[in-house]
């Protein structure tokens, strides 16, 4: 059984296994790692959310198998959140954990607008070249409002979160 949930400041972390995620995020392109201190200093941010997903019923139950980030911004007009960093073991792909993840998020954001009865803008980019999440961002509602260009272009996706629930642009 897949379980997703929210790496809290009062809990541990294994950041070997946050930087292998990481690693296989963008491969063939600049490494980049966190440290344990600089993921204190993110997991110390109330508005930063780190999502890790873990199968249950594997051999190895606490291992992260996927995993997500969110954060929640006040802006002078609206909230805004962006989900960045979704990525599933290339072991693990296609069993649908990117959905789970991405989906925690979502209701994630929807718990945050119910508790502050605000609205937010949730934003994600996705390279092009990453197909299967970008149709699973239109399944799941988000609009593509700005294509990529050039080498370091990204599709920008984007819904509205209302205490009433989600909803795609325009409206």
């Amino acid at each position: 059984m897949i379980r997703v949930k929210r790496i809290p400041t009062s809990m541990g972390f294994d950041a070997d296994a946050i930087n292998r995620l990481l690693a296989q995020q963008s491969p063939g392109k600049m490494q980049r790692t966190i440290s344990e201190e600089e993921l204190w200093e993110a997991l110390g941010n109330p508005f930063f959310y780190l999502f890790v997903a873990t199968d249950f019923e594997s051999n190895t139950p606490y291992e992260y198998i996927g995993m997500a980030t969110m954060f929640f911004q006040r802006n002078l007009a609206p909230w805004i959140s962006e989900i960045h960093g979704v990525v599933v073991d290339e072991k693990q792909r296609g069993k649908g954990i990117g959905e789970l993840l991405t989906r925690k998020l979502m209701d994630t954001a929807l718990d945050f607008s119910k508790a502050r009865d605000v609205k937010i803008e949730l934003c994600l980019t996705s390279r092009p070249s990453r197909t299967a999440a970008n149709a699973l961002y239109q399944k799941l509602g988000f609009i593509l409002i700005a294509g990529s260009y050039g080498e370091w272009g990204t599709n920008l996706y984007k819904i509205i979160v209302e205490p009433t629930g989600l909803r795609g642009l325009p409206g």
